[in-house]
């Protein structure tokens, strides 16, 4: 499967929310489409359970993104982001705008995002 989006090495600590509770991640990178989480202590869940993710950026910054399972393997969990609030959407914006350097790849990348949706 090609990638549509860049993805951005981020290695921030993170809260996963499952239907089993919560547990401490950490986030290895992030994209406008999706996260790869790391996670010493992840609960058994299967492709397609629904998560949520509560990545604290700085003060009250943060981003939060509901989403689900694409895949887990041992310490790794890859999550497809399908909804997150205004807030969150424009820090994740900032923080790829930031970490791209380029304005005319972010808004090809927010055009692909659109378009798959």
């Amino acid at each position: 499967m090609e990638r549509r989006f860049q993805r951005i090495p981020l290695e921030f600590p993170a809260t996963l929310l499952t239907d089993g509770g919560d547990c401490a991640v950490r986030v290895e990178d992030i994209s406008l489409k999706g996260l790869l989480l790391e996670g010493a202590d992840l609960p058994v869940m299967a492709d397609g359970d629904e998560v949520s993710v509560d990545i604290p950026l700085s003060g009250e910054a943060r981003i939060t993104v509901e989403g689900r399972v694409c895949w887990h393997e041992g310490l790794w969990l890859g999550v497809e982001i399908e909804a997150m609030p205004l807030e969150s959407a424009s820090h994740l914006r900032r923080l790829v705008e930031l970490n791209l350097g380029d304005e005319a790849l972010l808004e090809r990348e927010f055009a692909a995002l659109i378009e798959a949706h």
